[in-house]
């Protein structure tokens, strides 16, 4: 018999014997969760609203996060192991651990999770925001609100405590400082990864081999520290199967990044954020669902670049921003109902490939290596280099740089990376205030005004050059 939740789960690509199996599960979460009949409706007038839901891929995606939401909440009442992981932080470590030990580990970052569903399916994740606000992290600090996320979420007792946090405490010193708060309050201990962002500039893609020895390191002795705390051994082999699950992933978001390229551009970068954000946010549906629902989409999407189809006009100016909004999907439909492409973000270019094989030995070593050629974990240059790459490869127009306020790492970039981009390349830079996980304020309309101006400049500049 249908209950108050089908209709949304059926728009969320869930079958109707998934529901029905399911059944037990998804009222036990969603009491937990405080989620009644009405938030059902709302929500699903929400999820119409800002994701194409016309697309089975699409519908898909939201179900799989969906499903990682319910693996959340319940992963202590199933008996399993509880890993957090930070956002950013190095890929990898969390999905090792998961494949190591898949039927006892649930191994994910719950502020991402929660984004993505609280947020950006249920509209509800204010509640959660307050609750960190409440205990510990206060408005008005200048504080992470991915941070104010996971606490507010534990302190709800939605989210359960974990048997172990992996965090990284040199490119986010605020998240390992939240760890660090949440380790007093509930007693789980906590790995700290530490490194360095220093190199010269004009560095990257090269790298100081002292700092993949050193942070290389860093990752032996959290592999160390997970066989001594849960009694998990992480093996090449576990890292090897994470890698190859991992490789297969990025590379239908690739194919579709191919396919964005498209004019008219066929999809919202919001459907692409469900897709590249699945992927780093979780370790358990990102690997059983995500493989699927990518491939759907991608096919839907060729569907539609067959068939000249857009979201935006053709011809429209073509502009990346550094992420997608991960709570708030109506901010990405904005920018393009100011009608620009909003085709690439920081991420959708691949980044250097090896010039030769690696040399290092120990599997801390490997991965550290990859983290220097990725970039991000590699200096600020990185970051503009990487976005160089987005603009020759995407053929841009213009970037909205919508850093982060309350982030430092993304926040220097802001001003600087416009200079160099306006020096070195010539195309006009937004920078754009904002905050990708909360979005009270930072609203769609809050920053309209800003955006439409720019858009409005971006048409100018192409109807003159076309002149």
């Amino acid at each position: 018999m249908a209950d108050y939740y089908d209709d949304l789960l059926r728009i969320c690509g869930f079958e109707v014997e998934e529901i029905d199996k399911e059944r037990a599960r998804i009222e036990k979460a969603f009491r937990r969760l405080e989620l009644g009949p009405d938030d059902m409706k709302s929500a699903e007038s929400w999820v119409r609203k800002n994701h194409d839901v016309e697309l089975m891929g699409v519908r898909k995606l939201l179900g799989a996060w969906l499903k990682e939401l319910l693996d959340l909440v319940l992963a202590r009442d199933e008996g399993k192991k509880v890993v957090y992981y930070g956002f950013p932080t190095i890929q990898g470590p969390g999905l090792a651990i998961k494949a190591a030990a898949p039927d006892i580990i649930y191994s994910a970052c719950p502020d991402v999770v929660l984004c993505h569903t609280m947020g950006q399916i249920f509209n509800k994740l204010t509640p959660i925001l307050e609750a960190g606000e409440e205990d510990g992290l206060p408005p008005g600090h200048g504080l992470c609100s991915l941070q104010q996320i996971r606490v507010g979420g534990l302190a709800k007792g939605i989210i359960p405590i974990p048997d172990l946090v992996l965090t990284s405490s040199y490119y986010c010193d605020m998240g390992s400082l939240t760890d660090q708060l949440l380790h007093e309050r509930y007693g789980h201990p906590a790995i700290y990864v530490d490194g360095s962002m220093d190199s010269r500039w004009g560095e990257y893609p090269a790298y100081q081999s002292k700092r993949v020895e050193f942070l290389g390191a860093q990752l032996n002795e959290l592999f160390d520290r997970v066989k001594e705390i849960l009694g998990i051994e992480i093996t090449r082999d576990a890292w090897d199967k994470a890698i190859s699950i991992s490789r297969y992933l990025y590379s239908g978001i690739g194919h579709c990044g191919e396919l964005i390229k498209a004019d008219p551009m066929p999809i919202s970068q919001a459907e692409v954020g469900l897709a590249m954000w699945l992927t780093s946010g979780c370790t358990g549906r990102a690997m059983s669902e995500g493989p699927g629902a990518i491939d759907i989409l991608n096919q839907e999407i060729k569907r539609r670049v067959d068939e000249g189809v857009g979201v935006v006009e053709k011809g429209a100016p073509r502009v990346m921003t550094i992420l997608t909004h991960y709570s708030d999907a109506s901010i990405t439909r904005m920018i393009e109902d100011a009608g620009l492409a909003n085709c690439a973000t920081l991420f959708s270019s691949p980044p250097p490939k090896a010039k030769s094989k690696t040399t290092y030995k120990t599997l801390g070593e490997t991965i550290a290596e990859r983290e220097m050629r990725v970039g991000f974990f590699h200096s600020s240059y990185g970051f503009v280099q990487r976005t160089a790459k987005a603009i020759e490869d995407f053929h841009l127009d213009g970037i909205i740089w919508n850093y982060i306020y309350n982030c430092r790492p993304l926040a220097i970039t802001s001003h600087f990376l416009r200079k160099w981009v306006d020096e070195n390349i010539g195309i006009p830079t937004l920078p754009l205030e904002t905050d990708n996980f909360d979005s009270r304020t930072y609203s769609a309309e809050a920053l309209r005004t800003r955006v439409e101006t720019f858009a409005d400049m971006l048409r100018a500049k192409k109807a003159s050059v076309a002149a």
